[in-house]
Formats: C-alpha cells, structure tokens, sequence
C-alpha cells in the first residue's frame, strides 16, 4: 500500500458536488502538487487529507490507517496555510515551539527542536522577532518551521506562496523544495501556479471539476498531455485549425498549406481537425520539414523569451524564440518562414 491513498472520495456542500470519486496514491518521500484554477477541488482535498473536512463518501488512508474520521489533532499531519496563521502575540520562536508543547514537551527538548528549526529555515538571528517585524516570505519560513517542529508524517501546503511578490515567491519555493528532500518527507502541495507546480514537484495531478485530469511527472504533463484540457491548461499552445488531407501519409491542410505530422491520421480526407503545437516547436525558417507562410503581427519580449505573433492565413500563431543577442528579428508586416518538426504536432478532434 502506498504511503498515502485516497480512495473514491467524494466532497458535497449540500447539492453542489465539489470532489467527484477522486483517488490517488502517493508514495513516501513524494513531492506531489495539486494543480488547478479556481473551484477544481483541490484545497477541498488537501482539507479532507488534514482532516478539516470529512469525505461525503470514499476513505482516506496514511501508512495503512484509515483516516477518514479522525480528527486533525491525531493525524500527525503538519500544515502550511496560505495567510501564515501566525500567532502574533508570540515571537517566531514561541510560534514554532506551539505544536511542541500542546504535544507535551518541555524545556530543553523544546528549546533544541525549535533552534534545529530556525537553522532549518534559515532565521537563526530572529527568533526573539514578532510576525509584524518579519516580512512576508520570514513569516511563511516560520510557519513552515512551525508545521515541521513536531515530525509530522507528512507536510501539506495549500497555496502557501500566493501572497508573497515574485522573486521572493521563486526563493521560497527552492528552499521548501530543498528542505522537503533534505527531511525526506512526503508533501503535498496546492497551487495555481503552473511555474510553481511543474519546477518542485516529483508528480503534478492537474484537476478539474473535482476529479484528476492527468497525473504524472513534470516533463509528461508539459510534453505529452493526456487530455486537450491539460494540454490547453498548461503552458501556452498554439491551436490551428485544419483539415485532413491524405490520412494514410498523416497529412492535413492549414489555411491551404500542407503539414504532416508523421504517423496514421484517425480521419477521413476532409474531415476538421485542430493542430496543437507549443510556441517553442516553432522557429524561423529553422530545422522541420513542415513550413508554414506566415505574417509577423507583433513582437512581445518576455525575458528570456522573446514572443513572435504571426498570422497563418485567418490563424493567430505564437512562436517563442530565445532573447539571444544576435537575433535578428523581421519588422511587423513581414513575411515569415515557420518551421517545425512533425514528431511535435498533434491532432484532436475540434
């Protein structure tokens, strides 16, 4: 049996049906993240793992033990909420000793287990500071350590970093990564965030209305998406209208130009289909054997990235191009040569 499993559970509020038969496995040491916008469940399922909500049905299990019933106090199950929930009465030392001490240690065992934790999180010298003399991406540090004192099973995070501006957002989110393996516990994360998900995660369960849509690693749910939804909700895709042409040969026509994807097309000639393509399998009169005639509309620069609008035809297409100093970019209005490779289409019914 896995570490942690979740069998067919389900989650109402009166008739509105918020988890619809979810199940998942996760494994001990895992980092697995809920990914999903607004109203997909996945808070409602980290609350029911913590115990905050029970299971309409279905049972929730932690090392073998059903859980479904218990109440959070006993799960030994360490959380992380989005607001911090620090008391601001107490210093960050007393903070994370909290959880210490309702366990019933005292003195120097306490004292030894929340400076292991200060080190931890690095905030040796601010122990004696209140929450209102820390910053924002401290308090979440101190909340994590807080969470961690009492050597929960595991650690559950719901959108823990949404609060905080972006570059501390992105330091924060490497040192929970780098803390969860050092400790080697298992984790459970909740975010919007796609960045988020897809940079610190082991798996990332993508869901939607209530259910998972895919769950897999990374680099699977970015390349090889199980579903359109997963495929339109993760990263930015190109989706072009076609039709098929020859599908034996694998080929289809966009705005009149012809595009093989290189395998056996479940269609017949003239049938619609949509031609999905990330921004970054595109390149200007690059590698491919496929070729598209298109128009530059607009150049948007994003970093690191630089982002080409093109039309094909009536078709909007983005291409992503790295921001190297030796590029050479056409002036809006000119006539582009898209190139990419057959093996980085797909083709679903539109």
């Amino acid at each position: 049996m896995a570490f942690l499993e979740l069998r067919n559970v389900v989650k109402s509020f009166g008739r509105n049906e918020v988890v619809r038969g979810l199940s998942l496995s996760v494994e001990k040491g895992e980092f697995v993240s809920f990914l999903g916008g607004s109203g997909c469940g996945k808070t409602t399922t980290l609350r029911m793992i913590a115990g905050f909500e029970a299971p309409t049905e279905g049972s929730i299990f932690v090392e073998g033990a059903e859980l479904s019933r218990v109440p959070p106090n006993r799960r030994r199950l360490g959380m992380v909420f989005q607001n911090y929930a620090l008391f601001p009465n107490m210093t960050a030392r007393r903070n994370i000793a909290f959880g210490l001490r309702v366990e019933g240690k005292k003195g120097p065992e306490v004292e030894r287990r929340v400076d292991e934790m200060l080190e931890l999180i690095g905030l040796g010298e601010f122990g004696e500071r209140y929450p209102h003399q820390l910053s924002g991406g401290q308090q979440q540090r101190v909340a994590l350590a807080r969470a961690l004192a009492p050597g929960p099973r595991a650690l559950l995070l719901d959108e823990p970093l949404s609060a905080l501006d972006a570059k501390i957002r992105v330091r924060l989110r490497d040192d929970i990564r780098a803390i969860q393996r050092e400790l080697g516990i298992t984790t459970i994360y909740v975010t919007h965030d796609q960045e988020e998900a897809l940079s610190i995660s082991d798996r990332v369960a993508v869901m939607r209305d209530g259910l998972i849509e895919q769950i897999g690693a990374p680099f699977e749910i970015y390349d090889r998406p199980a579903t359109p939804y997963v495929a339109g909700f993760i990263g930015t895709l190109n989706l072009l209208q076609a039709t098929a042409l020859d599908p034996e040969e694998g080929s289809l026509l966009v705005e009149g130009q012809v595009v093989r994807v290189g395998r056996r097309l479940e269609a017949r000639p003239g049938e619609a289909r949509s031609l999905r393509l990330r921004p970054e399998a595109l390149s200007l009169g690059g590698p491919g054997s496929n070729r598209l005639a298109a128009k530059l509309v607009n150049v948007k620069l994003h970093g690191a990235i630089v982002r080409l609008v093109a039309r094909v035809g009536g078709q909007e297409v983005l291409v992503d191009c790295f921001n190297d100093r030796s590029l050479e970019l056409p002036g809006i209005g000119a006539d582009l040569s898209l190139t990419f490779a057959p093996e980085s289409c797909a083709v679903e019914r539109p």
